[in-house]
């Protein structure tokens, strides 16, 4: 009983003291160009405008960022005052984590690859981030050594890590955090969780929606679609964790019951967009939400995050399906 509580505890005061520097769920913009839209607006580097779109998906809207069928061709979308909000973040939240979902996409052929990634102040080289490739669907782990020199990894287990592929066409929630007090990344996935020591020890200065050619011979175009985006400060790494009841009830939100039969109850203050299913690999997929209930009676018996798109972000909170 007393480890238990003091577990609820120490969750509450991770979330309890996060703070969130970027987000964005892409259901409030218009579906055109994403350059120019949000607050700071996006701006791009390599393309067009038209590159860059906000599509409807599913029950929702996602960025699309369309590579072209050509050697060394590369896409970057961003928004300004990450490191503002880095160097004004609260004391002890040396952890800088994002969290996005990313599709990956019909069976390719395409060199092209697609993710996020995170951009160091002053040096202006990738420190953190995760690519998929197109072709194969297998995830990459970007992040610089500490003398600087730009290097990747598989994200499977062990020293001389496997790769690790992901299934066509499914959504999935994807994330790293980065220790900024000691260097230390972390990757996790579906089916990965890939700790790197010894990296460059520097500051986030910028958050790329990224895509382009991984090894400079591709020859077959690719689309890669996001959502759902999250970038936070906090004291101790906390991917892939259900949001606390802290924040929940700070947000006015309520889900109910667990374990649940048939459906779940969902009462929120905030508008909800949209609900998803994440099982506890994190793969994704649509719920059936209407009039403040989550129909759960066709999923197997299992834990599962519910997942909500609120005006205010995305939300999770862990369930059991009787």
């Amino acid at each position: 009983m007393k480890k238990t509580l003091l577990s609820l505890m120490l969750l509450g005061s991770i979330y309890g003291t996060a703070q969130i520097l970027q987000q964005e769920n892409f259901d409030a913009l218009n579906t055109a160009t994403a350059i120019g839209q949000s607050s700071p607006v996006y701006a791009l580097y390599g393309g067009a405008a038209s590159d860059y779109s906000i599509v409807v998906s599913g029950t929702g809207k996602a960025l699309q960022i369309s590579v072209p069928a050509t050697a060394s061709g590369y896409r970057y979308m961003w928004k300004n005052g990450l490191a503002a909000a880095w160097t004004t973040r609260t004391a002890g939240n040396n952890v800088f984590q994002v969290e996005y979902d990313y599709f990956t996409g019909a069976a390719s052929t395409s060199d092209n690859g697609g993710g996020i990634e995170v951009i160091d102040d002053p040096a202006g080289k990738v420190f953190c981030g995760l690519t998929v490739h197109q072709a194969t669907k297998t995830v990459l782990g970007l992040y610089t050594t500490s003398t600087g020199t730009n290097s990747s990894t598989d994200v499977g287990a062990g020293t001389t890590p496997a790769a690790v592929t992901l299934p066509a066409n499914t959504w999935v929630r994807l994330g790293f955090a980065y220790n900024a007090t000691n260097g230390t990344v972390t990757f996790k996935g579906p089916g990965f969780s890939k700790v790197i020591t010894g990296t460059l020890i520097t500051s986030p200065a910028e958050i790329d929606y990224a895509a382009y050619d991984l090894v400079g011979t591709n020859t077959v175009t690719s689309t890669h679609l996001f959502d759902n985006m999250i970038a936070r400060a906090v004291a101790t790494e906390s991917l892939n964790l259900a949001t606390s009841d802290v924040v929940l009830k700070e947000q006015s939100v309520s889900i109910f019951p667990s374990p649940a039969n048939d459906f779940i109850t969902v009462e929120s203050k905030a508008k909800i967009l949209n609900a998803y299913i994440y099982d506890m690999t994190g793969v994704r997929s649509d719920a059936n939400f209407a009039d403040g209930k989550v129909d759960v009676r066709k999923l197997p018996s299992g834990v599962y995050m519910l997942g909500l798109k609120t005006e205010n972000g995305l939300l999770t909170k862990k369930f059991i399906k009787k």
